[in-house]
């Protein structure tokens, strides 16, 4: 048995095998080596749900399973949540193997029947060899890894062949890496990672694969040679020490080395692979060395494959194979990660000098109103907002374009990311979850909620509602990727999601169970690729400031409704937004790095052409915050999060080809708070100047605009906000109090736009200031949390 040790900190294990005796044998073999298989599962669906929620160190995948998904396409999505898997397969002929390694290439390839020794050597590589990949990633993304160490103080401390002495035992692979040690090692590879770029960037595509053979017995030496000028490799030369490896491997630069433990000269293959495997060269052990202690010093160096003498070359070809089609999509993970750090840093600075230009701009007018005495230009600047704003309400007051009804409603996957949440989770997924939404008497739609870091009871709460739902999914999201940015949580979501449209929830949302049979018929319409539901305060009536959220919002859907109705220009919120996801992919996925990913979407979706309606027939009902606090910061997010798009992507919407009006509508939405800025600032010039001229019969300030300009300037926000309250069907005067209580509101937009201001010129990084949700708890302690978004400054 295990010894004790093992049983606290072994690693885990997820079996996906349709054969239940070779699974049964399979986890036995996997115990008796001290892991803890955490499931065995016999189709692809739930290979995914279990790999995603729990998050197993290793995936081993069959590759024929019950079900519509076989084990290919299974791990493909397992993958791309940095999950490492190997296959174990008695499907090893060429065309299973050829897709498996062009669609998801693993860590290894097994056929069956297995050799324990052999599997237990891939296990461990593959564990370590993935912990490196996600570190090298993490290194150029930028994120701290102390974040990240929690979750690997289960690293073994005491040395692994102090576990390797008892005979009677089966041989012990589960030695990993300390996490000091892992870590160092990604940073020693991704330094000098710029060589495997340059070499993976400048190689042509239809050369053969170079390879170095490292081998100290000459006739060994040469069948490998045969063997691999068989398989189409060229030879770049044979080696039997390891010092001239090591030179050879710098000069040649070859795209993977074959390397023996035992060779000539003072250094044997373990120290030469691990100089070698840091200049971005992957290694393959091929060796006739059993011993299990420098069996486990070679997996330290973190290889790409582990072969045994003596070797079939089907073998050989399967491990070289998969093994150089990981590299390369290791590499690719690092080549766009890199080119996206340099992107926003980029974007950063193009950020910085536009906010700097506006602030400067913004103060030298003041000024000038200041020494000149003359607001006039002032009254023209406001017209034109006004002039929008009544002109969008009068047009709202149009009938909604009608829409129509599908033949087979499509399939939706509804999305919550969740973050710190265990005050209103249960009451969410429970809303969500039942929604009345049927196609052939079956629930046509998935729920996923991605756990994402929470160091709260969110986990334990979403665990209770699992059993209740058999569509609803978890993902489980771990440091230190985690809780940098809701775009990465949805990016991840998406990658396994399976519906044709993509709703995306707040972790406070509510709704009614009509909901997506409302909506779903906006999406009807080859044009249109995205569409968000109207958005109510559910605690609306707790105080004065979450009644003036539940108006804000009510007036902006007054808004877009005018903008739908007029071109189909409506945006993409936080909350109860609905995306066809072939679109989702067109535009590149949700930008983890920006601040406002919904946003970010809407522009791309219409640079592309698409459309994005309006629903006022149903709603998604939130918790308005209660503090004022806590609304300034998130206004401040929203805010940042307009300017950041309309810098970047403002030159890309002149250039398109939208229409004029369409083009208009986009930039007057990212440009809303600084035009409210100057309406609200405008009040305050016509107040002082009123009282001016009534104490004193002078005015502080000339004012020569025409009467009615300066009218419409004053009060043009007044029909919007009649006929917003007047849609929710209040009374007069609950219209009255409500308008100006909205005015008095609204001046929190004159500070909000310096705060902003001053945080884009002055952070480092983007950061995401969480909204906290309390849910019906009063007792809970409000937590500010600014999370950097994406830790953009890489390499």
């Amino acid at each position: 048995m295990p010894n004790e040790s093992h049983e606290i900190n072994s690693k885990s294990i997820l079996i996906v095998e349709d054969e239940s005796i070779i699974a049964l044998n399979l986890k036995y073999d996997l115990e008796d080596l001290g892991y803890t298989v955490i499931d065995i599962v016999d189709n692809g669906d739930d290979a995914i749900d279990k790999a995603v929620e729990f998050r197993p160190d290793l995936t081993i995948m069959d590759i024929n399973l019950k079900g519509d998904l076989n084990g290919i396409q299974a791990a493909k999505k397992i993958l791309a949540l940095d999950l490492a898997v190997i296959y174990l397969t008695a499907n090893s002929d060429d065309v299973t193997f050829n897709e498996a390694v062009s669609t998801s290439p693993a860590s290894a390839f097994i056929p069956k029947p297995y050799n324990i020794h052999i599997l237990s050597k891939n296990i461990a590589l593959a564990i370590n060899r993935q912990s490196v990949e996600s570190e090298k990633v993490n290194e150029a993304r930028g994120i701290l890894k102390e974040e990240n160490k929690s979750q690997n103080e289960d690293m073994p401390v005491e040395s692994a062949e102090e576990n390797l002495t008892e005979s009677s035992q089966k041989i012990d692979y589960q030695n990993y890496l300390q996490y000091g040690d892992l870590q160092q090692k990604a940073k020693d590879e991704y330094k000098l990672s710029n060589d495997a770029i340059k070499h993976y960037e400048s190689k042509d595509a239809d050369s053969k694969q170079r390879v170095i053979v490292v081998e100290d017995e000459a006739i060994t030496a040469l069948n490998l040679k045969l063997d691999l000028e068989d398989l189409n490799y060229e030879v770049l030369d044979t080696i039997d020490n390891g010092s001239e490896a090591i030179e050879k491997s710098r000069d040649m630069f070859p795209d993977i080395v074959l390397m023996d433990i035992q060779l000539k000269g003072n250094m044997n293959g373990i120290e030469a692979a691990n100089e070698i495997s840091e200049i971005g060269i992957p290694i393959i052990f091929l060796t006739a060395n059993t011993d299990d202690s420098t069996a486990f010093e070679a997996l330290k160096t973190v290889p790409y494959g582990y072969l045994s003498k003596p070797y079939t070359v089907r073998d050989l070809e399967l491990t070289l194979t998969m093994a150089l089609r990981k590299h390369e999509e290791d590499i690719k993970t690092i080549i766009k990660t890199e080119n996206k750090v340099s992107e926003k840093n980029t974007e950063l600075i193009i950020e910085k000098t536009d906010v700097a230009i506006i602030l400067v701009a913004s103060f030298a007018l003041i000024l000038y109103i200041i020494i000149s005495r003359d607001a006039t230009w002032l009254q023209w600047i406001l017209f034109i907002p006004s002039i929008i704003m009544i002109f969008l309400a009068v047009a709202s007051l149009k009938k909604e374009r009608p829409v129509e009804e599908w033949e087979v409603p499509p399939f939706v996957t509804l999305i919550v990311p969740a973050h710190n949440e265990e005050h209103t989770i249960a009451e969410t997924v429970n809303s969500l979850a039942s929604i009345d939404y049927y196609h052939d008497g079956k629930v046509n739609f998935e729920l996923i909620v991605c756990n994402d870091g929470s160091k709260d009871r969110t986990g334990e709460e979403l665990a209770k509602l699992k059993g209740k739902f058999p569509h609803l999914k978890i993902i489980t999201r771990v440091p230190p990727r985690s809780g940098k940015g809701k775009g990465f949580v949805l990016n991840d979501a998406l990658e396994i999601s399976k519906g044709e449209v993509i709703g995306v929830f707040d972790a406070d949302a509510r709704v009614k169970p009509d909901f997506l049979n409302i909506i779903i018929p906006y999406l009807n319409d080859p044009e249109v690729q995205g569409v968000q539901a109207r958005v109510e305060m559910y605690n609306k009536d707790e105080n004065w400031l979450t009644l003036m959220q539940h108006v804000e919002f009510a007036g902006f859907g007054n808004i877009v409704r005018a903008k739908d109705i007029l071109g189909k220009v409506g945006f993409l919120g936080g909350n109860g937004q609905l995306v066809k996801r072939d679109a989702i992919y067109k535009g590149g996925g949700w930008d983890g790095f920006a601040v406002t990913e919904d946003l970010n979407l809407s522009v791309k979706l219409m640079i592309e052409g698409g459309a994005i309606r309006y629903c006022g027939g149903t709603s998604v009902y939130q918790e308005a915050v209660t503090k004022w606090g806590q609304l300034l910061r998130q206004r401040a997010r929203w805010a940042i999060g307009n300017f950041e798009t309309l810098f970047i992507y403002g030159p890309k919407i002149i250039r398109s080809s939208m229409p004029v009006f369409k083009k208009f509508s986009v930039m007057e939405h990212m440009i809303f708070y600084g035009f409210n800025m100057l309406v609200f600032f405008g009040f305050i010039v016509f107040v002082l100047n009123f009282i001016s001229s009534t104490l004193f019969n002078v005015p502080l300030l000339r004012m020569e605009a025409p009467f009615i300009v300066a009218i419409l300037s004053a009060f043009g926000f007044l029909p919007g906000a009649v006929i917003t309250l007047a849609r929710n069907k209040v009374g007069f005067f609950k219209i009255i109090y409500g308008v100006f209580g909205y005015w008095l509101y609204s001046f929190h937009l004159i500070p909000l736009f310096f705060s902003t201001v001053y945080q884009m010129l002055t952070r480092k990084e983007r950061t995401w200031a969480k909204t906290v949700h309390m849910g019906d708890d009063e007792n809970v302690e409000l937590v500010n949390e600014d999370i950097p978004v994406g830790e953009i400054e890489g390499k």
